[in-house]
């Protein structure tokens, strides 16, 4: 498991962890009857960790928490993804904080979203549990300037994914812009996903302090019967 190290959360990219590994041409198997085709992009050393549970291709970085500056806007790729896919607290590396109102979530304010929001919103902040979204609430300098939103969420679906798209140029792959692409989208051969978007459903506004005068002596919510898994 990956922890939060120094104050800094699991998902973030450090210096010392840089992106890895030679983009190419990614093709179909050939047949009797044609060639294989140009299909999207792949590593030329890749392995089957290279891509997450639906064929995407992850952004390689070399993974070494902790090593050089915390790059604090950024997110490690591979990490990002455990804890959308796994829905671990993105600041800690554990299990969330759940009780039977849904998992726990954290997020700076969309001062343009639209009314309702987050309910049905696609977001790249995993969730979180108590304690570190107690932290980051007093220490991140985007949550102080917009402002935070906590909500309990019911429910949660893998949207699709965040990152640089390429194009064949010439027989190489060339970048040409960055994405979300939704998995059922017939571009996603083509990115090196960054992070993972997950839609939020039955979300139920909440806050921070009345949730910590719940948690018990143990310092974190105790899941009761019928807790969102």
């Amino acid at each position: 498991m990956t922890t939060m190290r120094h104050g800094v959360p699991a998902v973030t990219l450090w210096s010392g962890e840089p992106c890895t590994g030679e983009l190419v041409l990614h093709h179909s198997a050939p047949d009797a009857f044609r060639p294989g085709r140009v299909t999207g992009i792949g590593y030329a050393d890749e392995t089957a960790q290279d891509r997450d549970e639906m064929g995407v291709l992850i952004l390689r970085h070399r993974p070494n928490p902790g090593e050089g500056t915390p790059l604090l806007k950024l997110v490690h790729p591979a990490r990002q993804h455990a804890s959308m896919a796994d829905e671990l607290c993105q600041g800690c590396g554990g299990a969330p904080d759940r009780t039977a109102e849904g998992t726990l979530w954290l997020m700076p304010r969309d001062e343009d979203a639209p009314q309702g929001w987050p309910e049905g919103a696609v977001v790249e902040h995993p969730p979180i549990c108590l304690p570190c979204a107690l932290r980051s609430r007093d220490a991140c300098p985007e949550g102080r300037r917009l402002g935070w939103t906590a909500v309990r969420v019911g429910d949660s679906d893998l949207w699709g994914v965040a990152g640089p798209v390429f194009a064949d140029r010439g027989g190489r792959p060339v970048k040409a812009g960055y994405s979300k692409l939704g998995y059922d989208d017939p571009r996603l051969g083509w990115i090196t996903a960054s992070r993972w978007l997950r839609t939020l459903w039955e979300c139920t506004p909440v806050d921070l302090d009345a949730q910590a005068r719940r948690v018990p002596a143990a310092g974190r919510t105790e899941p009761t019967a019928g807790a969102v898994r």
